[in-house]
């Protein structure tokens, strides 16, 4: 992203892909769980202090989730 407005078209990319396919991108918590270098309570304790933002609903979201 050169420009200014190459930056916003990117940003305004991954702000879509999120929103359609409900995933994050480049989320290093969940990258971290889904690898297994965290487990479900260090994941919960990493969300928690986010908990009433969306990205923590998402983190905490993930710990009920199967991973796939």
């Amino acid at each position: 992203t050169g420009t200014h407005e190459s930056l916003l078209d990117a940003s305004q990319f991954i702000a879509t892909i999120e929103k359609r396919q409900g995933l994050k991108v480049a989320c290093p918590e969940e990258i971290a769980f889904r690898k297994g270098w965290v487990d479900a309570a260090q994941l919960e304790k990493l969300a928690q202090p986010m908990s009433k933002n969306l990205y923590g609903k998402y983190l905490l979201g993930l710990i009920n989730e199967k991973i796939f």
